[in-house]
């Protein structure tokens, strides 16, 4: 279906997508997550939002400095104050590109393989070191936190940067879900390095997931405070955990995800990742989504959608159901900053 459909067919592919939403976020069946870490709430009528709070953000990279000057921007344009880098001894100049966009290159770790629980380990020490500091020297109460990997882009909604919607929340919240897009390149080129993936790469499906009651496959944005127990982030963003009850508002943010980008950048990834000669993600605990993407490289590049390997963890079947991002949502929440 193309960008320029007319408004009543784009009005009942929004609401097409928001009965699927619905039916995914039925009770998890038995050996899905726990979702009582965090309770969803919809805003009081009249919200107390903090006076005040800083805004950081902590970046995962392995091997992606195709994108990670466009990460970095990105967070920046979302009303980041800082990026702190956390880079996994990346083979080419990853570090090198997201620090001469701004980045702070907070911390490297070597593992042979990938390594998620490691990963997370220096994540999250990088934020509660920086938090601790931050308090001690500059008297920050409060810090919401932006945990991102390179392909990811988030925004907030309505027209809002991140950083704008985080302002007029209550000070109840201290997580934020993500209503969560996986997209996939249909023309070439399928992305130019420096710039918001988003415009080469319109169409996309969204992902569902029982980490919350809402779906929200990931909750990106966490808050540190100086006077309440900390938050610890949990592998892949997807959840967290917490000595008191969390909660999280009704309204998410969005964030997009771009795996695949220029093919011959991501197959050579891949090899590395999945292929015989690399092999970095074996782990099937942590790394089958990645192998997943390493089966889909034929057809993702030659545009099979109803061959495509589904993404999600338990699924099995094929086909991929794409639209272009604008048709998914509502008309305010398709406003963002691209560059």
């Amino acid at each position: 279906m193309s960008d320029d459909a007319p408004p009543v067919a784009a009005t009942a592919r929004r609401l097409l997508r928001a009965a699927e939403r619905r039916v995914r976020r039925r009770p998890p069946r038995l050996g899905r997550p726990d979702t009582s870490w965090v309770r969803a709430e919809d805003a009081p009528d009249a919200p107390e939002p903090l006076a005040s709070f800083r805004f950081f953000a902590v970046l995962g990279t392995w091997f992606e400095a195709d994108v990670v000057g466009a990460t970095v921007r990105n967070a920046f344009e979302q009303g980041c104050e800082r990026v702190y880098l956390v880079d996994n001894d990346s083979p080419d100049d990853t570090v090198a590109v997201a620090t001469a966009a701004g980045a702070i290159a907070a911390a490297s770790f070597a593992t042979d393989d990938y390594d998620e629980h490691e990963r997370m380990r220096v994540m999250q020490g990088v934020v509660d070191t920086v938090s601790a500091t931050a308090a001690d020297e500059d008297g920050a109460e409060h810090i919401w936190w932006l945990w991102l990997d390179a392909d990811e882009f988030p925004h907030g909604p309505a027209g809002r940067t991140l950083r704008e919607h985080l302002a007029g929340l209550d000070a109840r919240y201290r997580v934020v879900g993500a209503r969560w897009f996986n997209h996939y390149p249909d023309r070439v080129p399928e992305y130019e390095t420096g710039h918001h993936p988003l415009p080469y790469q319109p169409l996309c499906e969204e992902l569902a997931h029982p980490m919350c009651d809402l779906g929200h496959r990931k909750h990106p944005l966490q808050r540190w405070d100086a006077g309440g127990p900390p938050i610890t982030c949990g592998a892949g963003f997807h959840m967290a955990s917490c000595a008191e009850q969390l909660v999280e508002p009704t309204v998410p943010v969005y964030e997009h995800h771009f795996p695949f980008r220029v093919e011959a950048v991501s197959r050579a990834r891949l090899d590395v990742l999945c292929g015989p000669d690399g092999a970095r993600a074996t782990d099937p605990e942590t790394a089958a989504h990645m192998q997943k993407r390493y089966r889909q490289l034929d057809d993702v590049y030659r545009h099979r959608w109803n061959r495509l390997e589904r993404l999600a963890m338990d699924d099995r079947s094929r086909g991929v159901h794409l639209l272009p991002w604008p048709d998914q949502v509502d008309p305010a929440d398709a406003r963002t900053r691209t560059f």
